[in-house]
């Protein structure tokens, strides 16, 4: 898979994701002949980009009380996206 699809499958930018190939932190990278950066997808694992145990912080907020309901929605939204990721996700409100 190239570097840029790479990227958009951890959700990270394409610089991001450069900078960590540049810096050898990307198991089974390869450079093309032809200046493409191919990474090997059996080898691709969110984990080591994360970290060991996986685990992040969800972190929601709205700008006054009227807005609460929203609090919970964005939450709900956050926790889904964590769980679809694989993530362990603490959920701080």
């Amino acid at each position: 898979m190239k570097l840029s699809q790479w990227a958009k499958k951890l959700g990270i930018s394409y610089r991001t994701a450069w900078r960590m190939y540049q810096n050898g932190q990307i198991p089974n990278a390869v450079k093309l002949p032809t200046g493409s950066i191919i990474v090997l997808e059996d080898e691709c694992e969110i984990k080591s980009v994360v970290g060991e145990n996986n685990t992040v912080a969800i972190y929601c907020r709205v700008s006054d009380n009227a807005s609460k309901d929203d609090l919970e929605r964005q939450a709900e939204r956050l926790k889904e996206y964590a769980i679809a990721r694989g993530y362990q996700n603490k959920a701080y409100c």
